[in-house]
This record gives C-alpha cells, structure tokens and sequence, in this order.
C-alpha cells in the first residue's frame, strides 16, 4: 500500500481527533426579514400611495387602521435591536457562541474528554462519495485508540500512544505514523485543551446539539467538527472532517459505554512485512 494512499486513509477515516463554521448566520438571517407582509410572503408589494413618505432606515411605514384610500402614511421610528433579534430567531439555525458562552462551552467539551478514561461504541462513516462503512471503536486515555472495521473493509486503525497504524488485511500491510504527527494528539493528550492545542474556528448550539469547529494550528489545511449531545449530560455523537479539497467524511457514533477496561495489547500492532512502498511518496 502506498504511503500516499495510507496518509489518504488517515485523512478520510473516523479521525475523530484531527482538524465550516462560518459566523454568517445572523447576517443570513437578517434577509429573510421582512419590512411587510407582502415581502414576508413572497406577494406582490403594492405602491406607495402618491404623496405618501417612504421610509428611511431605520422606519418603516405602518398604516393607521382606518386608514383611507389614499391617505398619506406617516414613518415610525424601528427598534433595530428588536429587529436583529428578530432576524436571529428567524434564522432557525445554529446560533454561535461568542465570548464567555463561547469559552464555558469549549471549557465544558474539554472537560468532558478529560473525564474520559475508557469508552467505546459502534461508529457509521460517510464519506464524499456517500460509501458508507461500520464497525466498532474503543478509547484508552491517554494515547490509546482503536477502529475495527466489518467486513468487506480490511482495515483496521490502532494507536498505542507512541505510533498510529493502519493495517490492511487484504494486503497483509500495517502504516505507521508518530501520534503527534496526526490529528488524534488532540483529544488523546494527558490533558485536553482544544483552545491552546487548535485554533477554534467557531463554536454553536442547536437546541440540545453543541458543536465546535476546529482547525490545525500548524497550518494543516482541512477542519473537524465535533457534535455532542447537549441535554442533561454531554455526550460525543459525531465529527464532520473537512480536508483541503473540501471533501467532507461524517463518522456518527452510538451506543457509547464508558469504563470496560482492555489490556495494552489490545492497542498494538500487529507485526507485518513492511510495504514496499514504505517510505515512499503517492
């Protein structure tokens, strides 16, 4: 297998650990409010009566209810406070954290994987193409971290704390790659702290889902984004990795249980032949 195709597979499978959001949300939102029904409907606006005055910025025009045919219709004052506020409620969609709501959710998310010694489950993976592979994932912290994928795939993904490999059984190959190399440092460090170990692209809320976007500090082109389950209890439930082509992989994960403990060898390696290709460029 070649060492370009396998730093490919790093890249597309479930790195639940490496690195759209943009903050365009409440400006998005600000034009699909309307100044009047017709706009909010879609119908046709009538004309401004003949000698009525328009409306400035921050007016809008408001007719008197027993207005006549004709009469002329008097600008009033708009609280635009109440109307941004209006456009961010009528957005329905995430609404992004900024400031101390930004840094109580990241000091949250962080917490919640520091309190993490074992957990596993079972995971789905999407990628661009829409192929779709399962399998089972277990977490060891610090530096443990395993993937098994079901059949057909032939690949299985292991992290021991000092090395990531990627093993293929259809070709009886195994990758290996220095763990601070890749993505999965991040989250399987001695101590957590997405805000000094990756550069925060953005942070939102959807009702009971918290997500943070987050990209590389090094420069790696590419972001993950990290989904959880934020009702009464915070809970890991998918990540979306964005890579340089702006392909995007989703990895959805269920069934979580936290506490079975596995021995270290279960996070090792098994010894094969070196690839030929080892060493190589794609």
């Amino acid at each position: 297998m070649k060492k370009g195709y396998a730093a490919k597979v790093v890249a597309s499978l479930p790195i639940a650990l490496s690195l759209t959001l943009g903050l365009a949300y409440a400006q998005n939102a600000s034009s699909t409010v309307s100044k009047s029904p017709g706009a909010a409907t879609g119908a046709p606006q009538a004309a401004t009566p003949q000698g009525a005055l328009r409306p400035s910025i921050g007016q809008e025009v408001v007719a008197p209810e027993n207005a006549a045919p004709g009469e002329e219709i008097v600008p009033q004052k708009v609280d635009e406070g109440a109307n941004w506020q209006v456009a961010i409620e009528a957005s329905k969609g995430p609404t992004p954290l900024i400031g101390k709501a930004q840094t109580d959710a990241v000091d949250k998310i962080n917490g919640y994987f520091n309190a993490i010694t074992t957990l596993e489950g079972q995971f789905e993976q999407t990628d661009a193409s829409e192929k779709r592979s399962t399998g089972r994932f277990y977490v060891k912290r610090p530096g443990n971290i395993r993937f098994d994928y079901a059949p057909p795939s032939p690949l299985r993904i292991v992290a021991d704390g000092h090395s990531l490999a990627i093993e293929d059984k259809s070709l009886n190959t195994v990758e290996k790659y220095p763990i601070k190399s890749t993505p999965f440092r991040l989250l399987l460090a001695d101590e957590v702290d997405l805000g000094g170990d990756a550069r925060i692209i953005g942070v939102e809320r959807d009702n009971d889902v918290l997500a943070i976007t987050l990209e590389d500090r090094k420069g790696t082109a590419g972001h993950i984004k990290l989904s959880f389950d934020a009702g009464t209890k915070l809970q890991l439930r998918a990540w979306t990795i964005t890579d340089a082509q702006g392909l995007t992989t989703r990895v959805t994960v269920k069934n979580l249980v936290a506490g079975r403990k596995k021995s270290p060898s279960f996070f090792k390696s098994k010894e094969a032949p070196a690839s030929p290709f080892q060493g190589m460029g794609g």
